[in-house]
């Protein structure tokens, strides 16, 4: 079984096999620490670039290195629901999604988010 990593130099995802305890990159030679077993990494997509960020399991949020947007992390089966922009079948997606694909009619729906002026709080369209 393989796990993975982000490289400290170059920001690759490196994969390296279990019990490894560095890993060299092939892209720029630089030896990575492998974190202590229990600590595994966990992903999201950068709300501000789009680079996708790897992270401790268990962090609440993420400072992109490219963008610095701080990324507030979502909890274990967090979800949020959007109907369908063609069929309005109610879909269901991940916290942070960006957009979601319709399994019956396949077309994809963007999520906006807006803070609301009268309440302070996030609102998803």
């Amino acid at each position: 079984m393989q796990s993975q990593l982000v490289c400290s130099g170059c920001r690759t995802i490196l994969l390296y096999p279990r019990g490894a305890t560095n890993v060299c990159c092939a892209v720029c030679n630089v030896l990575t620490p492998v974190p202590p077993p229990g600590m595994e990494m966990a992903q999201l997509i950068c709300g501000g670039c789009r680079t996708l960020l790897m992270h401790p399991r268990g962090a609440t949020s993420v400072r992109c290195a490219c963008c610095h947007t701080v990324n507030l992390v979502p909890g274990p089966n967090q979800f949020a629901h959007v109907n369908c922009g063609n069929c309005r079948t109610m879909l269901m997606y991940p916290c942070g999604a960006p957009s979601v694909k319709c399994a019956i009619c396949h077309c994809i729906t963007h999520i906006s988010v807006r803070i609301s002026p009268f309440f302070g709080f996030l609102i998803l369209w």
